[in-house]
């Protein structure tokens, strides 16, 4: 494994440093592709002098579900045809593409959700990820590149944008004051630690066909009961003020099936949402010096 070249795009965000913080732990040679590299995965002409690879990981996109809808074109233009100039490298270079979708399930028919699940363009982001997975099949039926997809349920951990839910949460308790939508959506977590190990499983494996994957924990938690944890970890309280203003499509409970990766690729989670927020609790004290 030491000997292959993993490139990874998108490879300075969030899920990115996970993903090239545990490559590099594997001595793993790492090829990243972001714009702190001097490369724009929308624009073909930043990558033409990219190195040979073997495996290309592709992260880069937007994500904040609520932007999708008042930055619609935006989304599509970097998710769609970022996604697109990845497979063109993958073509290009005989490698293997492991996609980062998400969200395209919508308010789901039965739990757990399984990978047989009808997906849903129940938002533009949700749309946008799913025409990239549509992508990814043309390009692994028509130029055999092989493709991994990973549909990740709700990620959080250290270094999270503070606009999600998790990040939000533990700054608000720390504050005293919480300013939230609504408590009752339950959603799957899943550690950022446990999914860039999930990446890795995928890059260990030579397969050359197409396979979709959920990435999740296999429980699902409330808003109320996130507040609850963190509260009870701090020993803090805060004031909660909901406005009970349901976002658009709001998805009430998910549960993500993830049996399929743990028998094919021998994945599970290992970071449990108590040890989750503890981490980011801890981050957050250590750089608020609290």
């Amino acid at each position: 494994m030491a000997s292959k070249r993993i490139a990874v795009t998108g490879s300075s965000g969030f899920l990115g440093s996970a993903v090239v913080r545990l490559l590099h732990s594997k001595d793993i040679t790492v090829i990243p592709i972001s714009r702190k590299n001097g490369f724009d995965i929308c624009n073909p002409e930043t990558l033409k002098n990219i190195e040979p690879f073997d495996v290309l990981i592709h992260l880069a996109a937007h994500t904040f579900v609520p932007d999708s809808y008042n930055r619609t074109a935006e989304f599509f233009t970097i998710n769609i045809n970022g996604t697109l100039n990845a497979l063109e490298l993958c073509k290009k270079h005989k490698a293997k593409m492991i996609f980062a979708s998400s969200y395209v399930y919508g308010p789901p028919s039965y739990l757990p959700v399984d990978e047989q699940h009808p997906v849903n363009m129940w938002n533009p982001y949700a749309s946008s990820k799913i025409i990239c997975e549509q992508l990814c099949h043309v390009y692994h039926r028509e130029f055999e590149v092989p493709v991994d997809i990973l549909r990740i349920f709700n990620i959080y951990g250290p270094g999270q944008n503070e606009s999600f839910l998790i990040p939000k949460v533990i700054k608000g308790v720390f504050e005293g004051q919480l300013n939230l939508e609504t408590l009752v959506p339950k959603r799957d977590f899943v550690h950022v630690d446990d999914v860039a190990d999930a990446f890795l499983k995928c890059a260990e494996n030579n397969t050359s066909g197409y396979a979709t994957y959920n990435i999740g924990s296999g429980a699902s938690y409330s808003v109320q009961q996130i507040i609850d944890k963190t509260e009870h970890i701090t020993q803090r309280k805060a004031n909660i003020t909901c406005s009970e203003k349901r976002r658009a499509n709001e998805v009430l409970d998910v549960v993500a099936d993830y049996s399929k990766i743990k028998h094919e690729k021998h994945w599970q989670p290992h970071i449990t949402l108590e040890q989750g927020l503890k981490g980011m609790i801890d981050d957050y004290k250590q750089k608020n010096s609290i």
